[in-house]
């Protein structure tokens, strides 16, 4: 499966929808890179992600340490798979990530 993205200005950030892997972790990665230089808060929307390989981690993780200080990095709504990998590299431990289980409540 391939990965969409789907920029979102409220929040601002990206719907990821398919999987992240070696094979499309580049396009991720560019897309962020602009959004990292303008700091503030990135939000990145994994309802739709089915699957996410230790490359696309890495991004992750590479992204909030670059906005550490002038930002904070979201993951809205995980599925089963990511939250569980997620929580394997312990991402939720990095003082800027923030890791949201059911955002529906907040859009109320």
């Amino acid at each position: 499966m391939l990965l969409q993205l789907a920029r979102t200005t409220e929040p601002r950030g990206f719907r990821l929808v398919g999987e992240v892997d070696l094979s499309n972790v580049s396009t991720l990665s560019q897309a962020l890179a602009h959004e990292i230089e303008a700091g503030g808060d990135l939000t990145l929307d994994l309802a739709g992600l089915a699957f996410m390989d230790s490359t696309g981690i890495q991004v992750i993780i590479q992204t909030a340490r670059q906005l550490e200080g002038r930002g904070r990095l979201i993951l809205l709504e995980p599925g089963d798979l990511v939250r569980r990998t997620l929580e394997r590299v312990r991402l939720g431990q990095l003082a800027n990530v923030e890791i949201v289980e059911d955002a529906r409540d907040d859009r109320d």
